[in-house]
């Protein structure tokens, strides 16, 4: 395929002489560039260029050669000693003149990517038995990029036959909780056990306890607790991965995949431990078990006088919640102080049990 066939014409900014010389062309039946210099009083040289560039737009063409002449641009008086005559195509027309030879070449340029992608993705089940041998040779995987973290989550959920357990520290992002949804969809479909814990501070946000209501509609089981001190998922029992906020990606975003038996035994039978004392959630209106330990949690966190960032931070909720917790709690229990508070929580059996 020529240059010209696969490379789009240069484009001229069109001005009024454009605009004069393809009226005339129009109007008149024929334009010669000569002629139309004499008429408009415009040099011979500024015709010449701007009839070059509605030639190479294929606005113009040499009057001789027919509406569908496909000759190059330029080559229409250079050099022939006459002044050549020249008609005028519809844009529509010259349009399909100007795209077709670049949109012919996209399709090609599409079929050799397709051939390329098929070329080299021939190696792809190499790398699917290699990344799979050395992820369950290695016991511990550093996953630093977002990307990693992603790819391998899905790996896991795929190949999860029993179970998979969570536990979140706070609220996920809209994104990662429909991501997770979609998972969760296909690992019960399986057959596969779905168990996540959450602290009792989420199910104050109202698309959280929407998204948890559907996920427990599929079939999945959801808890509550005081305090998930990180987060962590559990493939089969075989695999944890956890959060590595020490990446060397600086961002907080990294994690780590276990797969040592000693440490996964240890680090789920933790979970176990948290998920046994911990209130289900059962998504039906009116249940306020949850609602009931979250005050709780911060009633004991104000006997204890912890400092409001920390007692926010280990609730899983912003400063700012935390303090508007406290002052509701002030409020109907008629205490003057954060102490008191706990006090007369303590003493009115509040934080008994």
């Amino acid at each position: 395929m020529d240059k010209f066939a696969t490379e789009a014409p240069p484009l001229s900014p069109l001005g009024d002489l454009h605009v004069l010389l393809y009226r005339m062309a129009l109007e008149q039946g024929r334009l010669r560039p000569t002629a139309a210099a004499r008429r408009l009083d415009v040099p011979g040289a500024d015709v010449s260029a701007a009839v070059d560039d509605l030639s190479r737009l294929h606005l113009l063409h040499p009057a001789e050669e027919g509406p569908d002449a496909a000759r190059p641009p330029g080559e229409h008086a250079a050099g022939t000693g006459r002044d050549t005559e020249y008609a005028a195509r519809s844009p529509d027309v010259a349009v399909t003149h100007v795209t077709g030879p670049l949109e012919a070449r996209i399709q090609q340029l599409h079929r050799e990517s397709e051939r390329m992608s098929s070329h080299v993705l021939a190696m792809k089940p190499v790398f699917e038995e290699s990344w799979h041998g050395h992820f369950t040779r290695t016991h511990i995987e550093y996953l630093t990029l977002p990307d990693a973290v992603r790819s391998a989550l899905e790996r896991l959920s795929a190949a999860a036959r029993t179970e998979i357990a969570a536990a979140h520290p706070d609220v996920p992002a809209p994104a990662t909780l429909e991501e997770g949804l979609q998972r969760t969809t296909e690992v019960i479909g399986r057959g596969v056990l779905v168990r996540t814990l959450y602290p009792h501070s989420v199910l104050s946000h109202a698309r959280v306890r929407r998204h948890l209501s559907r996920t427990v509609a599929l079939g999945a089981e959801v808890r509550t607790t005081a305090h998930v001190p990180d987060r962590v998922l559990f493939f089969d029992a075989g695999t944890a991965v956890l959060a590595d906020h020490g990446s060397s990606s600086g961002d907080g975003k990294g994690a780590l995949a276990v797969r040592d038996p000693s440490l996964v035994r240890f680090l789920y039978r933790s979970w176990e431990s948290a998920w046994e004392s911990a209130r289900p959630f059962t998504g039906t209106p009116g249940d306020n078990c949850a609602k009931d330990e979250l005050r709780r949690s911060v009633l004991e966190l104000l006997e204890s006088g912890m400092k409001d960032g920390m007692a926010a931070r280990r609730l899983a909720m912003s400063v700012t919640t935390y303090r508007r917790h406290v002052t509701e709690l002030l409020a109907e229990l008629g205490a003057q102080s954060r102490f008191q508070a706990g006090s007369y929580a303590r003493r009115a059996g509040l934080l008994d049990g």
